[in-house]
């Protein structure tokens, strides 16, 4: 048993040990909101987007408060020939093109202007559209994470003495399953649909080593393994400018960056996006511009289990009577019966087909 001093002091360290602590004050960095400009423009024949935000102090990921975000802008996109498209704002600070036969063309240079509502003008640096470079061939491989997946690469046959710089872009309709719902006795609807999944990560690559080279299983997506079924895949590959390549390599080093907390913050990364009455007033972001080209197939993987399903994926299925299709964000919605259930996506017609095995 302690003695009655052994307490005492006991008692009379700890008093002194909580005495010598002192409470520090950290300096956090409180900047001026700053206009971030993102956007671009490719030979797709899609509307061509445009985000105004602002930076400032977010506290989720990717959800940019709504005091963050420019929604009284003027925002148009011009070619070095005059042709100019103005954008709509569709919500969420997001402009959009509404012309569809405004496209980007191959050998022209593109630029985006932003007035905003207090008369400020920002323009980019105007960036030449390069023809893209077709992709060669798809290859596939398998991984048993949870879900499990089919992995995903691309094959390109460089082109020699010219530089190229490349970005994919993927996603993949993968196909679902909930329990459905009753549509009488012994009848069940609606149990089956497919879901847009989309690789968000950065994929990038420059030709500088490989020039003229044969580039083979550069590594694309996946598209996970939720039930049995076929996969419906979209590569889009981009020729992008040697500065926007450089801009994604810098965006992509410092969002992989590890270090200690002794390593100084982050530096606000300069994008093409410039003041017009003053050049050394920088937004954030980048607009580029871009040849792309997209190659489809469409996935039937064999060699898939109940067992396996039942290890890697059924705890992705939701309990209860669920229509897929208002289950799972991005899915694709079909009327009820007798229309066609569980119908494949459109624009996969002339897709090239491959066997998926393991």
């Amino acid at each position: 048993m302690l003695s009655r001093w052994t307490i005492l002091f006991t008692l009379a360290v700890l008093l002194v040990c909580t005495g010598c602590i002192k409470q520090i004050d950290v300096e956090t960095r409180n900047q001026k909101p700053v206009l971030v400009i993102e956007g671009s423009i490719t030979t797709d024949t899609v509307p061509y987007t445009v985000r105004l935000s602002y930076s400032g102090p977010f506290t989720r990921g990717n959800v940019i408060p709504d005091e963050f975000l420019e929604k009284q802008a003027n925002v148009a996109i011009s070619d070095h020939l005059g042709n100019e498209v103005s954008l709509v704002h569709k919500g969420d600070g997001i402009y959009e093109t509404t012309d569809p036969s405004y496209i980007g063309t191959v050998g022209r240079s593109y630029r985006v202007t932003v007035t905003l509502k207090n008369g400020k003008a920002y323009t980019s640096v105007p960036e030449k559209i390069a023809a893209a470079v077709p992709i060669t061939n798809i290859s596939t491989g398998f991984n048993f994470f949870t879900p499990s997946g089919i992995n995903v690469y691309a094959g390109v046959d460089d082109a020699a003495n010219q530089e190229n710089y490349y970005q994919w872009l993927f996603y993949a309709w993968a196909p679902r399953k909930t329990n459905g719902i009753s549509c009488g006795i012994g009848c069940i609807q609606y149990e089956y649909c497919f879901q847009k999944v989309t690789h968000n990560n950065l994929t990038i690559l420059s030709d500088a080593a490989i020039n003229g080279n044969k580039i083979r299983g550069q590594f694309i997506g996946v598209s996970p393994i939720y039930w049995f079924g076929r996969h419906y895949i979209d590569i889009g590959q981009l020729s992008t400018t040697r500065e926007a390549f450089q801009f994604l390599q810098r965006l992509n080093e410092q969002q992989n960056r590890t270090g200690n907390i002794l390593d100084p913050l982050p530096a606000s990364i300069k994008g093409n996006v410039y003041n017009v009455a003053d050049p050394n007033d920088f937004a954030l972001g980048y607009f580029s511009a871009a040849g792309v080209t997209h190659k489809r197939a469409i996935l039937i993987p064999f060699s898939i289990t109940q067992f396996m399903l039942d290890q890697t994926a059924a705890v992705f299925i939701p309990r209860g009577p669920k229509i897929c299709f208002e289950a799972f964000p991005d899915a694709l919605i079909y009327p009820p019966e007798p229309s066609q259930q569980n119908p494949p996506p459109p624009g996969w017609e002339n897709a090239e087909v491959i066997e998926v095995r393991w």
